[in-house]
């Protein structure tokens, strides 16, 4: 039998929220002679059928405002003879059976690869509409012709023969589509033979009633007899985490749990097993290994805690200590630097840190790298300014055996050797910004290759850079890439200069001297040199004081600490690093607040803290030099 006669006369309406899916299928049966009329959600194509009732419903179960199931329910309810074929994807095969049972003519998976399987199912459903209309249509008339004309006989008899063809041809019709229907569930058969989790049904005393082969083999249990927290999670009384009794009451409960059986965790989806009457029968789970996974979120987390514990008993040991780590200071200005580096260890982001030449960068950044997560990795120094412009890419990336002329082995670069650690970027500035563009593509996920290499890698580091430089002026005059600045500059630190901290200095010093002294030898600098060295500017910063106090060490000979002097005495207030000023451009308050600054701290020093002295010299009282003291932070 044909059964796409007539199509012109078949309207089919398509319901469906994917308007490319929609229209495809629309245009496809239009080709093939169908009346198609399409509708975007559930509400308009209940619309459209109270309006005009089509010969067939396409329907998807997966819509927004009103789910396909809504909708079946509704039509089938309205309009039990308008048969609906659902379409709906492998994922939803579970819908797909309630569908079935609430009275779905047939159903298609997506995505639809052949359409002319969709097409034959719409003439099945075409055809048996039909075949029901013209048997009510029939039965009409026989009530008629029987009441007007029951003497006929013969043509009663001929009447009888014509149903009984009809009949045969509709029971045919019925097992083609007890047919289909089979395949169907045979092709619901094989996906759920290929799911790698386990997918199980119970009734209501939670007696097993399917499971697939996968469940079976896991279980070691072939078939269906017993309960299920015995046969699958080895419990004498129902699991804890159960959650039958919120599914029985129609709701839909998601869960991870630890299985006592196995001691693996699994993702489990509990949903209700609804019969063909509407009646809940039990409940149905599909459960996932989730164990890999969730070993390493237990993982990370304790991991998180422990650094967030070490950091904590970190911070309230900050309290007045003269030191962190390795850095030696105790002023207000290196206490903000110690919470910053904490802040820093405890994320994930890069780090920039700003200071002047000998302020310690390299030791900050090491600091960060020892108290984070990356702690026990590698940590890769690389200073950007010594390294020649035609070198860039080769000391980075790395390259293979045979690159270029002298690359007679392999050779990792700095992105591999600092993986899963940290890559000290230091004067970052002097990256060229041709080199700025392949970090900024590596960095960001794009990987990099060595040279002489396809292998793409994408490093697993986390970048600390450190620069003397002013990198928004470099930004402004192209001389460096933004998008490279804005990855970089996501955690900035700012070390304060030696001359800003002049209350470390004598700290700083007997570090030194202990550093630098011979075993069993005590080192001491007499006072008033100790005064001296307070008072210089230090425009070389605690590697400047570093290597003063060495120089005496060695060679006990105050002339070399003692030229420092002349320079003390002009430093804080004739030269204030005047290029230094015009390049920043302060406003004129600051400049005024920063000589008002350095002038005062001048006469205290000078005058051994005596501040009625110093209120003297200066023309105010001395509330008023107690007042700019604490507003101009002097220490």
């Amino acid at each position: 039998m044909d059964l796409c006669r007539n199509n012109s006369d078949a309207m089919v309406l398509v319901i469906d929220d994917e308007r490319l899916i929609r229209e495809s299928i629309a245009t496809y049966l239009s080709d093939s002679g169908f009346t198609v009329i399409q509708a975007e959600d559930g509400p308009t194509g209940l619309q459209m059928v109270n309006r005009q009732v089509p010969d067939v419903v396409l329907l998807d179960l997966r819509m927004p405002e009103m789910d396909g199931l809504e909708v079946l329910e509704r039509l089938n309810g309205d309009w039990p003879e308008l048969p609906v074929i659902v379409v709906t994807g492998a994922g939803s095969l579970k819908d797909a059976v309630q569908a079935m049972h609430l009275g779905a003519f047939d159903f298609i998976s997506k995505p639809v690869i052949d359409m002319a399987i969709l097409e034959h199912a719409v003439c099945r459903a075409v055809e048996r509409r039909r075949l029901r209309l013209e048997n009510q249509r029939y039965h009409r008339y026989l009530e008629i012709e029987v009441q007007s004309r029951t003497s006929d006989l013969q043509q009663k008899t001929t009447q009888l023969q014509d149903v009984n063809r009809k009949l045969e041809a509709e029971i045919a019709d019925h097992r083609r589509t007890e047919q289909a229907l089979r395949r169907s569930q045979n092709q619901l058969t094989d996906v759920i033979s290929i799911f790698e989790g386990f997918i199980y049904s119970v009734d209501k005393a939670y007696r097993l009633g399917f499971m697939n082969s996968r469940l079976q083999l896991h279980t070691g249990v072939h078939c269906t007899e017993g309960v299920c927290h015995q046969v699958i999670y080895g419990r004498e009384t129902p699991c804890p985490w159960c959650p039958m009794e919120a599914v029985l009451e129609g709701q839909t409960i998601r869960l991870e749990l630890n299985n006592p059986r196995d001691k693996r965790w699994y993702y489990g989806i509990f949903s209700p097993h609804i019969g063909p009457d509407g009646a809940i029968l039990g409940g149905q789970a599909i459960v996932m290994d989730i164990h890999d996974r969730k070993a390493a979120e237990i993982g990370l987390r304790l991991q998180a805690d422990r650094l967030a514990a070490h950091n904590l008993r970190l911070r309230s040991s900050l309290q007045g200590a003269v030191r962190f780590g390795e850095i030696v200071g105790k002023s207000a200005a290196m206490h903000a630097v110690y919470q910053s580096i904490l802040k820093a260890a405890e994320s994930s982001a890069n780090v920039i840190v700003y200071g002047e030449s000998g302020t310690g960068k390299e030791l900050v950044a090491r600091t960060i790298h020892a108290l984070s997560e990356r702690g026990d990795k590698r940590f890769v120094p690389v200073n950007c300014g010594a390294i020649p412009e035609n070198l860039f890419e080769s000391e980075f990336f790395g390259y293979k055996k045979g690159a270029f002329t002298g690359a007679d082995q392999d050779r990792e670069g700095y992105l591999t050797a600092a993986r899963g650690g940290t890559l000290f970027l230091d004067e970052v500035g002097e990256i060229p910004p041709s080199m700025q563009v392949k970090l900024l593509r590596a960095i960001e996920g794009g990987g990099y290759s060595p040279l002489g290499s396809h292998q793409a890698i994408v490093p697993d580091i986390r970048i600390v850079a450190a620069t003397n430089r002013d990198l928004k002026r470099f930004v402004a005059q192209g001389r460096f890439r933004k998008d490279f600045y804005y990855r970089v500059h996501v955690v900035p630190i700012s070390l304060p200069p030696l001359r800003n901290r002049r209350g470390d200095i004598p700290l700083l010093i007997h570090h030194f001297l202990q550093l630098f002294s011979h075993q069993g030898e005590r080192q001491s600098i007499p006072d008033h040199i100790m005064r001296v060295m307070q008072e210089y500017h230090w425009p070389g910063n605690v590697r400047e004081l570093q290597n003063a106090v060495q120089q005496y060490i060695a060679l006990q000979d105050l002339d070399i600490i003692a030229n420092l002097a002349p320079q003390a005495d002009i430093a804080p207030l004739e030269e204030q690093a005047f290029d230094d000023l015009i390049a920043a451009r302060p406003d004129l308050s600051t400049v005024l607040k920063g000589f008002e600054k350095r002038y005062i701290e001048h006469l205290l020093h000078e005058h051994k803290w005596h501040r009625s002295k110093v209120a003297s010299l200066l023309g105010i009282d001395r509330r008023t030099l107690f007042r700019k003291i604490q507003s101009l932070n002097i220490e």
